[in-house]
């Protein structure tokens, strides 16, 4: 089973992604969950990371930028996610395509650009998550958050409050699009969010079948 959790910089994302791996262990299958990132932290996730942290210079051109993150994934998957699945393990992925597409689309580029780099760089190794949670958060609360976390340092698209709004907005029409999403409003408490993400997670079919 392949689960991904989705939304702007200061959503809460990564403590949810955290919530569902204890969800999961609470319920039996602490043994066989994976927790991953995107991007990752080598090749080039690696690259990713130093352009966003600041210590690299960010690409002119955006969709060039954007090709980075598809180049991540493609090694992600094949590393990582399709392994795991084939050993029917449960694989949380904090962000997964639905990132690349949102803020591509934040920063200028066609959501048409954005899958046919998906199409060529992974072509039929690409997979869909069996569910996708959208934290759904209004920007300026995340902004608020990820200044108090960051005690003044901030990753490149955490400084721009107007690329913040766009990406939200594409999130949420792009939630839409595709199958299996969940759309959940991020703004509330992080232990009403994760009430309302594990009653999704309980009534899902598989991991029904594999608690009875």
């Amino acid at each position: 089973m392949f689960i991904a959790l989705e939304g702007i910089d200061g959503s809460g994302k990564s403590s949810q992604a955290r919530f569902v791996v204890q969800w999961l262990a609470e319920h039996g299958f602490e043994k066989n969950t994976v927790l991953t990132y995107e991007p990752t932290r080598e090749g080039y996730g690696a690259q990713l990371r130093e352009v966003l942290e600041g210590r690299a210079p960010f690409p002119e051109n955006p969709l060039s930028f954007q090709e980075l993150y598809v180049r991540d994934r493609k090694d992600h998957l094949e590393g990582c996610i399709l392994p795991h699945l084939e050993k029917c393990d449960i694989v949380i992925s904090d962000r997964y395509f639905l990132s690349t597409l949102a803020y591509g689309m934040a920063g200028g580029v066609s959501y048409d650009a954005l899958m046919d780099l998906h199409k060529t760089i992974i072509g039929e190794k690409f997979i869909m998550p069996d569910i996708t949670f959208l934290i759904d958060i209004d920007p300026r609360v995340a902004q608020e958050r990820i200044q108090k976390r960051s005690g003044g340092t901030l990753e490149h698209f955490e400084k721009k409050a107007d690329f913040l709004h766009a990406a939200a907005k594409h999130y949420r029409e792009l939630a839409m699009k595709f199958p299996n999403m969940h759309i959940i409003s991020g703004d509330r408490s992080q232990e009403e969010v994760s009430e309302e993400i594990g009653k999704i997670l309980s009534f899902h079919p598989y991991l029904c079948t594999k608690q009875s």
